[in-house]
Parts: structure tokens; sequence; C-alpha cells
């Protein structure tokens, strides 16, 4: 389930650490703050939690917080981020929490087309993206390595059910 981030949420993702070479996906728990953020157009963090206990399994982000730098918005194209608990990582659930988020986001957004960025070398992330209907677009130099854009038409997810996570 996709929620509104708590504060305590947002300092527990924040401090999230993942191993090498993923640690360009660590959170920075001096900078939690930031996952509380929202625009009036309800661009900012929010958290994946399981429907049964709300325990926090992941997080997602739309809009500029989900874009690398390199990235310029486009109008109708929604940017998508989300992150995993990091030992829940490699447990065959990062499709189902795709599912979840790019329905939530199909909901709250209605965008025509869902774009990810995604850091070149992370071929695990890029696999769960084509499943789930994106291709790579382009390859851009963004901060301290290369990261591909992938992008899908937002109508694919039309028949996507709905999802809770399993509890850590």
């Amino acid at each position: 389930m996709v929620r509104a981030i708590s504060r305590d949420e947002a300092t527990e993702a924040a401090s999230w650490r993942y191993p090498p070479p993923f640690d360009l996906y660590d959170g920075a728990p001096d900078r939690a703050g930031l996952y509380l953020e929202t625009s009036l157009d309800g661009f900012g963090y929010y958290s994946v939690v399981t429907a049964d206990a709300g325990d926090l399994v992941g997080f997602c982000c739309f809009g500029p917080e989900a874009r690398v730098a390199g990235q310029i918005p486009v109008e109708g194209t929604l940017d998508v981020g989300f992150g995993l608990r990091p030992e829940l990582v490699s447990r065959g659930i990062g499709a189902d929490l795709m599912r979840a988020v790019l329905s939530f986001a199909g909901e709250r957004f209605g965008p025509a087309r869902y774009r990810v960025a995604i850091a070149s070398f992370n071929e695990r992330s890029r696999r769960l993206c084509a499943s789930a209907g994106f291709e790579v677009i382009r390859r851009f130099d963004g901060p301290g390595r290369d990261f591909d854009e992938l992008e899908r038409a937002s109508d694919l997810g039309a028949e996507l059910p709905d999802w809770s996570p399993p509890a850590p």
C-alpha cells in the first residue's frame, strides 16, 4: 500500500544503506526532512507499507524528487523513483512493488507516460523495469556515472491489481 510518508518512516528510509556499488542509492540521515516535503501537486516522497501491519518495505517519489541531475521535465511524463528496504532486495517483490507504485501514480497524477532513471550498471533494476514495459530511451551523464532513462506509456498499467508487499 502506498501512503503519505511519516516522520519516522522518512528517518528510517533515509538511514538505509546498500552494499557497493548500489551504495549510490544510500539515503542521507541528516536530510530525512526532505522526504517530508510535498508540493501542492503532490510531488514528493511516499511510503510503501504492508497492508496488514503497516510495516515500511520501501518508498517512492514522484516529480522533481525522482529526477536525476541531467534530466529535464517532460510535459505529460511523470518521473518516478522508488527504493526497497535493503534486506528485501532480490527477494522477488520488486515487480509487485513497482505495480503498486505505478497504480498509485496513475490514480494520483494521471500521466500519459512514466519515466525512471537507473544507474547504467544496475542490470537488476533495468530488468525489473523492462518487465513492467519500460524501454531505454537514452543514456546520459548523471552524477558521477552514466544513467539510463527509461519510459513507458501509463495505459500499460490500467490492469494492475491492488497489491500489498509481504512483511519484512
